[in-house]
């Protein structure tokens, strides 16, 4: 007599604890991949910050390096006619900011202050404004309409209408682009009104001031002079730019020294958040010696972004600069 065998299926229970046993299982593959894709993404919003912060300084510091330099002339480079070189930033005459090259580096402490020329739209309160002065590269020949630089070894004349002045063409004189910068932090930038951004006002063909952007995510933008006050070509003190040591006609002003450095400071934000939970809870002291402590948590620096802060020590090759 043959015995048959019966397949018994799975009870209930059993059924219940292979559901219950499969979700727990899933969940936590959801869970290792939600915790990977927010790990991906603070580290991708950490290298994307270094990098506009990196960037940001490596377009600054060559500039500065050059600040005063006009060719092979030891003198300051100037206009012998001011009227003659036409300089305008949106209509406004702009040739008085422009055409301080007895200043190849000047700047205005905590606010905009740059005559005739407003910001692209807010600028930044409590951020310095950078202004930068020189020459560019050596020209084969002059450009019309595009103030130039016309120096031999004895004198520098500044010129727009492509004509290099006699007397420097009678020394074997160099051509080169005047370069006018001026770095400053405005609230917004060109690509998202809730980003802000460093730009810079920048002298191009035609005599015409154009608003440029350069990175978004700075946030401040701060600066101090190093000042060689007994001439030996070293820094002695460092300043902020509405120091009355480098404001010509204050009281205390040092009419010897010279600014042979610059110590730049600059916030940095992502630009996106890195995760739902985070919250920027450090503070940031700027370089500006009468600067408040920077606390995240208000509409100027919300909480809600990952921060950092960079500081660069930029040793001038023109020690005349004022």
């Amino acid at each position: 007599m043959s015995s048959r065998h019966h397949d018994r299926g799975m009870t209930l229970i059993e059924l219940m604890v292979a559901m219950a046993i499969g979700l727990f299982l899933t969940w936590g593959a959801f869970e290792v991949y939600l915790q990977s894709k927010g790990n991906y993404k603070a580290a991708e919003v950490a290298t994307r910050l270094q990098e506009n912060a990196r960037f940001a300084l490596e377009t600054i510091e060559p500039d500065l390096r050059l600040a005063g330099f006009w060719g092979p002339s030891t003198n300051t480079a100037f206009a012998p006619d001011a009227t003659g070189i036409a300089v305008s930033c949106g209509g406004n005459d702009a040739r008085a900011w422009v055409l301080a090259l007895d200043r190849p580096i000047s700047a205005s402490d905590d606010g905009y202050d740059i005559p005739g020329c407003g910001p692209h739209g807010t600028a930044r309160a409590g951020s310095d404004v950078l202004v930068i002065r020189h020459a560019g590269e050596m020209l084969a020949s002059p450009d019309p309409g595009q103030p130039q630089v016309a120096s031999n070894l004895a004198m520098a004349r500044v010129f727009d209408d492509g004509v290099v002045p006699a007397d420097i063409l009678a020394g074997g004189g160099e051509t080169r682009d005047l370069q006018v910068h001026a770095y400053y932090v405005d609230n917004s930038s060109s690509f998202d009104a809730g980003v802000p951004s460093l730009r810079r006002l920048t002298l191009v063909k035609g005599g015409i001031i154009e608003d440029q952007e350069m990175i978004t995510g700075v946030e401040n933008l701060q600066l101090q002079f190093g000042l060689d006050t007994n001439g030996d070509g070293s820094v002695e003190r460092y300043v902020d730019p509405d120091s009355p040591a480098v404001t010509p006609g204050a009281v205390g002003y040092l009419e010897d020294a010279r600014i042979v450095a610059v110590r730049l400071w600059m916030l940095v934000r992502s630009e996106e958040s890195p995760g739902p939970a985070f919250s920027d809870a450090r503070s940031y002291q700027p370089l500006d010696l009468d600067a408040p402590l920077i606390t995240p948590g208000d509409a100027d620096y919300p909480a809600q972004f990952q921060r950092i802060e960079v500081t660069k020590t930029v040793l001038l090759r023109n020690v005349g600069a004022r």
